[in-house]
């Protein structure tokens, strides 16, 4: 979960006279209030080799307070680097033997090494004497515990417990929404945070888990609800907006998807990875201009995405501009080499402009690197028949049994064969086929529509359509 701090001029002023006078070897002298911001501005910025060299420059000023030792074990924990930082609490215990914050750090190290019984102890003896304001905190290094130990159940427990003691614990919240995928407790989870919301209208955390599971049982509708409420009640909540808005794309509600990220822009400025997304939905929309204004804006951001010439290419193909999708998807490729979908969108452009011995060897990349994707394979053996490659579509159909299988592609074959003057085994194909998926015997006619006036392939789907028909009266029955 993102929740981004607003930083004023004056605070990255002086995070950039610190960073130059530290390069420079310069005497740097600051309150302990103001170490404490710059390091967790590193942090939040994810430079935590910054973060640690503030941390030390701390620690020489201010040698007698334990906070900077904490912070620093903590920064060595989450390096992997557990026996030094258990190394740095036993210094901070001498300063404060009894600081809260040492001992349930220590006790999520100590379960990571997986020292379970030493961990324990000191996490039974914690909860005789603390206060119940503490606990919460308490109950959350105890989710550690179950979770090395895979007892996720237990680790959901915990953290629910964490949040009824205190329910603005915010990493308590976040592992809980972790704890609930892996425990699969989408019911009682929403359930328990429909009670948080019920005492706590505007906990954004709680809404935001809350999205999650109802998006795990498919109630995607009111997930997106639940996730636009996470970032109404907390407006820099950066995680709410993109996963509201992806699930929005995923449910084709473009224009609000669209909505949430302009909202998005206005707190936290533009983004490229927001802007390809903004050019999906207006591409789905059909608003191929807005679409590749916003795309060019992106490119300015970030020059080398691949993945914005690929959507470019998209849109000129939409609006059949061949040449010019051509050359989008060169472009594509020539920044990742390895990506099935561009090749197989460049040999569909090739094949539109008649360049049909480059179509044939992109449709041969493609498959080639999506093997188990049968929408490739189809779309080559189709292109193959329309040429008039009967055989060659049957040999590319018997390469494509040993990664896939679909009756997608045994209509095709149905094709080849009858092209071939296999009648009696196409007509067994395509029996097979309309067995399997009968929805999908247009594919037939898309590839030869003079098979429309065979009155045994029009007999034969009429049988399935009847059997088909039935199959799903008894299904809804």
């Amino acid at each position: 979960m993102d929740n981004r701090t607003k930083r004023d001029v004056t605070f990255l002023n002086l995070v950039s006279d610190f960073e130059t006078n530290f390069e420079k070897g310069q005497p740097i002298v600051f309150d302990e209030k103001t170490f404490l911001e710059i390091i967790r501005f590193y942090e939040e910025e994810l430079h935590y080799e910054k973060a640690m060299e503030v941390t030390d420059l701390a620690l020489s000023q201010f040698s007698y307070r334990p906070d900077f030792y904490i912070i620093k074990a903590r920064l060595l924990f989450q390096n992997n680097l557990q026996d030094e930082a258990l190394k740095l609490l036993a210094k901070a215990e001498i300063i404060s033997p009894y600081e809260h914050d040492i001992l349930l750090l220590k006790i999520r190290i100590l379960a990571f090494k997986g020292e379970i019984s030493e961990a324990r102890v000191i996490l039974d003896d914690m909860k005789r004497y603390v206060s119940s304001s503490d606990l919460s905190d308490v109950y959350l290094s105890e989710s550690f515990i179950s979770e090395v130990m895979q007892d996720y159940e237990g680790m959901y427990e915990s953290l629910t417990k964490a949040i009824i003691c205190d329910m603005q614990n915010e990493e308590a919240f976040e592992r809980l929404g972790f704890a609930v995928q892996l425990s699969k407790n989408f019911d009682a989870s929403i359930a328990f945070h429909n009670m948080i919301l019920s005492e706590q209208p505007f906990n954004y955390l709680a809404w935001y888990n809350l999205g999650h599971a109802l998006s795990c049982l498919g109630e995607y509708m009111k997930a997106i609800d639940a996730l636009e409420y996470s970032f109404i009640t907390e407006e820099n909540f950066e995680s709410g907006y993109l996963d509201c808005a992806d699930i929005c794309i995923q449910e084709k509600q473009y224009l609000r998807a669209l909505k949430i990220y302009r909202n998005y822009n206005e707190v936290f400025g533009i983004n490229d990875e927001v802007l390809l997304n903004m050019a999906e939905c207006e591409y789905k929309l059909g608003r191929l201009n807005k679409a590749k204004i916003l795309l060019n804006k992106s490119l300015k951001l970030d020059p080398y995405n691949d993945e914005v010439y690929y959507k470019l290419g998209l849109c000129y193909a939409k609006a059949e501009q061949w040449n010019k999708a051509i050359n989008a998807y060169h472009k594509a490729i020539t920044l990742e080499d390895s990506c099935e979908d561009y090749y197989f969108s460049l040999a569909k452009a090739h094949a539109a402009v008649g360049a049909y011995d480059k179509a044939e060897f992109y449709y041969g990349e493609a498959v080639q690197m999506g093997p188990e994707q049968s929408m490739y394979w189809r779309d080559y053996i189709s292109f193959l028949i329309k040429l008039g490659k009967k055989d060659k579509a049957l040999e590319v159909f018997k390469d494509s049994d040993d990664y896939t299988f679909g009756a997608d592609l045994l209509f095709c074959k149905g094709v080849a064969q009858y092209l071939s003057g296999k009648e009696k085994a196409a007509y067994k194909t395509f029996e097979d086929a309309l067995k399997e998926e009968f929805d999908q015997h247009h594919i037939i006619f898309e590839i030869e529509p003079e098979l429309m006036l065979n009155k045994e392939l029009q007999s034969m789907i009429s049988y399935y359509r009847t059997e088909s028909n039935a199959d799903q009266d008894l299904n809804k029955g």
